[in-house]
């Protein structure tokens, strides 16, 4: 899926393209039709859409379609008297031909006389290898500069250079999958599936079945708020969904089915399909995990590792899974049951899945049940993505994926860009994960946090002795807080003095770190769940004792007093509270 590749389809099959929302795109026209107009990069990770916008700039500013068609490397316009330079992928020139080019970039963007602007595209890495490999000099280094730094603060330090720099991949992915389903399943080209035998009477096409699911029931339906989810957990956790992974992910859940040829299903192939009574494996809800493909294939495909990241299908809970199971004769689940799994007879409670089921359940001899346990991770997909949200609650919907406290992460995310009081569920975990970390004890501090040290070694698993007591409610300058990071998600925040003496220490909180101090708050062993986030929280209580020593000497205090050290250790008490016990040394 290349841009270039595209165009031709699009002509040799005669078929309406998809259009998406670009609103760099008219901001970059107006930017190249001004009087004074400044160079602008494009870069982003591959599949961001970056030759996309490269050609919609060169065709809405009067250049030739047939002359970007013929694939220079390097195109040229003329706008009035000034001339606009486009590279639509940097990594295309040789070393030599990309010197020559970011010498002449590099001395254009520095001089406001120059006739010359440029657009130029290219990957991360790439930008910044090129500009590596380039002959030192010092327009050059001027440039790298500025460009790393927009890179990384999305601000320009040098007003001398005229230039700008738009990463595709910081736009939010789960907005643009929302646009992207919708441009595809309202496409004009499903108008010729009304009259297709496949649908007519009883039949069920699984490929329009899909459509209909993925269309669903408004922006209330389940089913695109877990999907959103989904991504912006992911992209929360680093893991950025490019719009060619996007547009893969809706064409393989419309068509995929495991007996199609290269898992995906054409028009033709339905007919056998349905008559072979496995219609039910084209469900869309295994298909969003690339479960229509061979494992090796889905394993190598980056979509489908970010999504199966969340183990939906393999994680589950007993509730979930007595429903499932047993739900057709426990009078308990009779309702829930009616409503979640018998109401879809095309996923849900299909002929396969109640043969399976009852194979199951009356253990006949030498039977496989293999099969129940594999439609029942299909029930645990589909149910995860159908659930209602006045269901959701009693049956802990995010105990299906690996992230259990996720549906909380959202909420906490949501209160915090609202700039609305945080979750008071959520503070409390936080701190009290945070005690048991910083401690190495099961404490239940839940009001104040509680800082220990090993006296020596601030990475030490368990700490006895006691350097601080910080109250999580606003109290004598000391507070405990969630607030934006500034980078769309949030962090926990210290505060330990009035002013600005000492700037609050702060820690951004992706969805793995929160599960993590979710986890360790119910008692899991810190080392044992993660590694990587046990010694991030480590890192943070090492920048926190700093800060506290930093008011100790602000405040004049000595540690030794009279020739005597007054020791603080922690003891938990017969409420779990961590409680100090001090013991003086004679020094």
């Amino acid at each position: 899926m290349y841009d270039e590749s595209i165009q031709r389809a699009l002509k040799r099959h005669k078929i309406v393209p998809i259009t998406l929302p670009a609103p760099l795109v008219d901001r970059l026209i107006e930017n190249f039709r001004s009087d004074v107009p400044v160079s602008n990069i494009i870069t982003g990770t591959a599949g961001d859409g970056k030759t996309y916008h490269c050609r919609e700039v060169w065709t809405a500013l009067g250049g030739d379609p047939s002359v970007w068609n013929e694939g220079a490397k390097i195109q040229t316009l003329s706008i009035g008297s000034r001339s606009l330079v486009i590279v639509k992928d940097l990594s295309e020139l040789r070393d030599d031909e990309s010197a020559t080019l970011i010498a002449a970039f590099a001395r254009d963007v520095a001089n406001p006389q120059a006739a010359t602007s440029y657009l130029l595209a290219a990957n991360h890495g790439q930008l910044l290898e090129k500009l590596k490999s380039a002959p030192p000099s010092a327009e050059i280094q001027r440039l790298t500069t500025v460009i790393e730094e927009l890179l990384v603060t999305g601000c320009n330090p040098d007003s001398g250079i005229a230039l700008a720099l738009d990463d595709l991949s910081r736009s939010p992915s789960a907005e643009t999958a929302m646009l992207i389903i919708d441009e595809i399943t309202r496409h004009q080209g499903w108008e010729g599936c009304g009259s297709c035998a496949a649908n007519l009477g009883e039949n069920v096409c699984p490929i329009f079945e899909n459509r209909r699911r993925l269309i669903g029931d408004g922006s209330e339906d389940p089913f695109k708020k877990r999907i959103t989810a989904l991504i912006e957990l992911s992209e929360r956790n680093g893991s950025h969904f490019p719009v060619r992974q996007l547009l893969a992910l809706v064409a393989n859940s419309i068509l995929g089915h495991p007996d199609a040829r290269d898992g995906l299903m054409s028009c033709a192939e339905v007919p056998a399909i349905v008559q072979s009574g496995r219609a039910d494996l084209a469900s869309i809800y295994r298909n969003i995990f690339g479960e229509n493909l061979r494992p090796s294939k889905a394993e190598k495909t980056e979509l489908f590792r970010k999504l199966n990241t969340f183990g939906i299908g393999a994680e589950t809970s007993n509730r979930v899974d007595n429903l499932l199971v047993y739900g057709a004769d426990d009078p308990a689940y009779a309702e829930d049951y009616a409503r979640l799994v018998t109401s879809d007879p095309v996923y849900g409670a299909t002929p396969s899945y109640a043969a399976s089921q009852r194979v199951y359940l009356e253990d006949a001899e030498g039977s496989d049940r293999t099969a129940f346990l594999v439609a029942l991770r299909s029930q645990r997909q589909r149910l995860f993505f159908t659930m209602p949200d006045t269901l959701a609650a009693e049956y802990d919907l995010w105990d299906l994926t690996v992230f259990r406290y996720a549906g909380l992460y959202l909420d906490v995310a949501a209160s915090v860009a609202a700039e609305q009081p945080v979750q008071r569920q959520a503070v409390t975990m936080i701190v009290r994960g945070l005690n048991r970390i910083f401690t190495g004890m099961l404490a239940q501090n839940q009001d104040e946090l509680v800082l220990a040290t090993s006296g020596s070694y601030s990475q030490s698993k368990r700490s006895p002795l006691l350097d601080e007591l910080i109250s999580v409610p606003r109290q004598g300058g000391e507070e405990v807080s969630i607030l934006a990071d500034g980078s769309g998600g949030f962090c926990v925040s210290v505060r330990l003095v009035r002013g600005n003496e000492i700037p609050p220490v702060t820690l951004s909180l992706s969805p793995t770190r929160f599960e993590f101090l979710g986890r360790v708050a119910e008692g899991a062993l810190p080392s044992s769940f993660s590694l990587e986030c046990h010694e991030d929280l480590l890192a943070f209580k090492a920048r926190l004792l700093r800060e506290t020593e930093n008011r100790r000497k602000l405040d004049g205090d000595d540690e030794i007093n009279h020739g005597q050290l007054m020791l603080r250790f922690i003891d938990l008490g017969p409420d779990g509270r961590a409680v100090a016990r001090r013991v003086t040394v004679r020094v």
